[in-house]
């Protein structure tokens, strides 16, 4: 699966679960998150050996850096005192220790390895936790649900690495093969559905194009 379609998963399993509990503010920073924990899990891919993962960080920064101008441009919010306001310096700095050194073993044990794996989810997940304090969860909904779709591949993933007994994969989709754009299209028809659905359209417009 691609990055796009991944994120697009994602945000729509934020729409449905996470943002009718919060307020905008605070649904836009998460949905940052969940789009972050949905390209995470694939910081185990190798440059060379995947063309997409420029176009997909374009992607993923575009959209980024456009919540972040919503925010602070437009709703006058301060996004770092909200992001681990509660959580000491020695922490966060545990906690992005926790996170490259995850990547540097995705790196070294190869995609769908440690990465993909329970330990690796629990692991980005505290280093994530540790920074961002409860937006953790933003982030953990997007990798879990990454992991979720990337079962439907060719490739297996290692969920029980660094055991081969929990190596699964479905055979159902490819990164270009039809299954991939059917769910990056539902991801956000239903991210669009529900987002419309909970707050006023008139109320989105003003934030998003006025």
């Amino acid at each position: 699966m691609t990055g796009k379609t991944h994120a697009a998963v994602g945000i729509c399993g934020a729409a449905f679960l996470l943002v009718p509990k919060v307020d905008i503010k605070t649904a836009l920073v998460g949905i940052g998150f969940c789009i972050i924990g949905s390209y995470a899990t694939d910081a185990d891919l190798k440059v060379s050996k995947a063309g997409h993962v420029f176009t997909d960080a374009i992607y993923a920064g575009v959209i980024l850096t456009a919540l972040y101008l919503i925010l602070t441009l437009k709703m006058h919010y301060n996004v770092s005192a909200l992001v681990g306001k509660d959580m000491p310096s020695q922490l966060k700095i545990m906690g992005v220790l926790l996170i490259v050194g995850s990547i540097v073993l995705g790196r070294i044990t190869g995609h769908r390895k440690y990465m993909h794996s329970l330990i690796g989810f629990f692991v980005m997940n505290l280093g994530v936790g540790l920074i961002a304090g409860s937006f953790v969860i933003w982030f953990g909904l997007g990798y879990a649900l990454h992991m979720i779709v990337d079962l439907l591949n060719e490739k297996p993933e290692e969920l029980l690495f660094p055991l081969h007994a929990g190596d699964i994969c479905f055979h159902l989709a490819s990164s270009d093969g039809i299954l991939n754009w059917v769910l990056a299209a539902g991801g956000y028809v239903g991210f669009i559905y529900k987002i419309t659905s909970i707050y006023n359209l008139s109320y989105l417009q003003s934030i998003f194009i006025k």
